[in-house]
């Protein structure tokens, strides 16, 4: 979803790439990316969250952080989600300014 946001096409194509090999079918990637819902409300929550993240460059309301709280996701989770995060921003914009030849399956 970030990479996606970000334009980062080799970002979004591993991460896709990744997460079929994980097991999750290519229409709920579809709706993660788009920021629909799926069927599972706890990842729903996290998507929504980062969407938030992305949309504010980091600041989210009180009532942002109480739904993600409310999801279920612990404070050390929260950390862990902010970092990758960072990670991911930092990964695109670098992959972007460097224009990483896509080496994955490539999304449509």
């Amino acid at each position: 979803m970030i990479s996606a946001a970000g334009g980062c096409d080799y970002c979004v194509a591993a991460h896709s790439h990744l997460a079929k090999l994980a097991g999750l079918k290519p229409e709920v990637l579809r709706q993660i990316r788009e920021g629909q819902p799926t069927v599972d409300a706890e990842r729903d929550a996290l998507v929504a969250f980062v969407r938030k993240l992305a949309q504010s460059s980091g600041t989210v309301s009180d009532e942002d952080f109480a739904a993600i709280k409310s999801a279920g996701y612990s404070d050390a989770q929260l950390v862990e989600i902010s970092l990758i995060f960072a990670t991911t921003v930092f990964t695109n914009v670098f992959n972007r300014i460097n224009d990483t030849e896509i080496d994955f399956p490539a999304v449509a």
